[in-house]
Formats: structure tokens, sequence, C-alpha cells
């Protein structure tokens, strides 16, 4: 069978597997009579669009919309209507951490002319921190919420200017965990409160945990986390860390978290199917989102064997 045709049957057997798991879920899901997330937007909407006529808000503000689904879009669309500046988005596609996607004129949301801006200034961020996290998804073109394709590689004006990246390299996990303790313990009087250690998997939250318990290091989760400043290490999950910031974060086995394939746009690229290929393409912009959370230092640790 000729290469292009194989991958083009290959691409038909994953959506048709796909489509029948999600076939499945949906009839089991009936069957108990239970809603998923998805379920009460779409109830939602379905009773707020009962309301139209008279919007029971007068103004909508929304952040980090880019990880809104479609449904949950429409349902802030209907609960303004469309009174002038009703609506107040602000998000970054770029940073998006949840599969999916939207467009706002799918939503009936036009934002052509002067009603959509684009923020170029990053007020967090060092030059070499950014170029660090761009550097990951300098290849992935993502969609932004206008609905426009734009480079991973993006033009943007930095306000910050001192930070440090720092690269461990070391051949078994535990000598990469020995310097990150060392690290942490070697860190200041009062600076724990302002540094972060991220994983990308609660699996790998459960072994820092430990680690830094029986270390004797304080630590803080982020699902426990309220803002207000403790004298521990805070540590939680890339998708957790989301809207945070921090002066010091670190990074274990961060690139263990990258997919083995081929980057976006790479030579094989093409021969990755869509679906995994959106996966890692995801799995970059949840990397890039944890190293953008980092203020005056980035600590990345990785293990060569």
């Amino acid at each position: 069978m000729p290469r292009r045709r194989r991958r083009t049957s290959l691409r038909r057997s994953h959506r048709q597997a796909v489509w029948e798991l999600y076939e499945a879920y949906e009839s089991l899901r009936v069957e108990r009579g239970v809603h998923d997330f998805n379920d009460v937007l779409s109830l939602a909407l379905a009773e707020a669009a009962r309301h139209m006529d008279r919007p029971p808000y007068g103004a909508v503000i929304v952040d980090e919309v880019q990880d809104l689904t479609l449904v949950g879009v429409r349902l802030l669309h209907t609960l303004v209507g469309d009174a002038p500046n009703g609506l107040l988005l602000v998000g970054d596609g770029q940073q998006a951490v949840y599969p999916g996607g939207f467009r706002l004129a799918d939503a009936g949301i036009d934002i052509r002319g002067d009603r959509g801006q684009v923020l170029r200034v990053n007020y967090r961020n060092s030059k070499q921190i950014l170029d660090a996290a761009l550097a990951v998804v300098a290849d992935d073109a993502f969609e932004d919420i206008d609905g426009l394709r734009t480079p991973g590689r993006r033009d943007i004006d930095l306000t910050y200017h001192d930070g440090e990246v720092v690269r461990v390299t070391r051949p078994t996990v535990d000598a990469h965990d020995q310097v990150l303790l060392d690290t942490l313990r070697g860190l200041p009087p009062g600076a724990r409160a302002d540094a972060a250690v991220l994983c990308p998997s609660m699996r790998a939250i459960g072994h820092y945990q430990r680690l830094l318990t029986q270390a004797d290091i304080p630590v803080c989760l982020l699902e426990h986390y309220d803002g207000r400043p403790v004298d521990a290490v805070k540590l939680g999950t890339y998708r957790r860390a989301k809207g945070l910031e921090f002066k010091h974060v670190y990074l274990p086995r961060y690139d263990a978290a990258l997919p083995n394939g081929a980057s976006a746009g790479g030579p094989s690229a093409a021969e990755v199917p869509e679906t995994a290929r959106e996966r890692e393409e995801l799995l970059r912009s949840q990397l890039f989102v944890a190293m953008t959370r980092a203020r005056d230092v980035l600590w990345l640790g990785s293990v060569a064997r």
C-alpha cells in the first residue's frame, strides 16, 4: 500500500475509533441519567436563552477565555446579549492548556474593526526566560480567540530585564532530584514564599511532595494556596499554575513531558496523526505556561541517561 494511502487509512481508522468511544460514552451517560460539564453549560445556555429579551447582566468580564468551550462562550454572550461594550474577553491562544477551541464568530461575537486589541507588552518575564519558553512553541502556530493563525514566536515588548535561566542535567533521577533539593535548601530566608515547583502530572506531584517533605522543606500545594504569603515552596501542576507568577520557578524533568515524536512543522510531522499532533502541541503549550510563570529564575532540570 502506498504511504499516502496507508496514512489516510490510519487517520480514518483512528477517527472511527474515537467516534465509537464517544458514542459509547454518551450511551452510558444517558443510561445512567447523569450530566457532564458540557451538559451543565448546555442546560445553562438553554435557560439563559429563554430570557434573551431581557439579559440579566449589563456587562460580563472574562479572563483566560481561551480555555472555555464554544458552549461556554455562547453562554457568556447570552447573559449580556448585544449590549454595547457588554463583553470584555481577555485571552491568549498560545496559553491554552485544555483541548478544544473556538472562534468568537462561531459564538455570534463580532470583534471586527477596533473592537479587538492585541496586547504585546510583557510585564513579568525577562528576555532570557521568555526566549527559552518561546523556543518550546516556536514551530506551533496557534489560533487566537479572534480566529487568526498566529506564529508561535511572536514579537513582544518587555518591561522586565533581570532574569536567569538555569539548566541542570544529570545522568540519573536521584542525582537530578538531589540538585533540586540542594537548590531549594540554598534559597535565602523568605524566598520560599515566592518559589514554586511545577510538574506536568499528579503522579509527579506525589513524587516531589514526598521528596520535599522527607527533606524537611515546607510544601504548600497550589490547590490549597490562596495567594497570601506562606513560607513554603508551592507545588502544583502546570495547569494549576495558570494565572500565577513566582520569582523562582523550578521545573524538574521538564523535557520528559515533551512528546518524543517530531516537533510541529518538522520533516516527519505529516506522518503524525492529527489528534496526536494536537496532543503534542497541547503538551508544549502547557510547558510554555509553566515556564512563563517565572520572573527572576527559571530552573530547568533534565535527566540524560
